[in-house]
């Protein structure tokens, strides 16, 4: 289960920080639930996930950090991932998790 949080308080704790857009990594990370999220006064800002010593923040507003390396290649790795449906659910999520520990040694 998610805890609210704050954006000064995911700066002062994260060690390395990236962010990406709202859907960005949404195959990427379809395994993983997030570890916590932002919120103000328009709703939702940023859901923020703990991986391997990266800290990834994805959403619509004030999200820290710089950007992510090859979001691009590695979502659209992710989705092929996903939509062969000749693997078991196991393997694919195995394939997911090496995929995204590859993507945060890159970032």
């Amino acid at each position: 289960m998610k805890y609210k949080t704050t954006r000064k308080a995911v700066v002062n704790h994260a060690g390395r920080l990236v962010c990406a857009g709202y859907g960005d990594l949404q195959n990427l990370l379809s395994t993983r639930e997030p570890t916590a999220y932002t919120c103000g006064v328009y709703g939702w800002n940023f859901d923020v996930y703990e991986v391997n010593g990266l800290t990834i923040c994805t959403g619509y507003r004030g999200m820290p950090g710089r950007r992510a390396n090859s979001i691009r290649e590695f979502e659209a790795k992710a989705e092929a991932i996903r939509r062969d449906y000749t693997m078991k659910y196991e393997d694919m999520k195995a394939a997911l998790e090496n995929l995204l520990l590859e993507f945060c040694a890159q970032a």
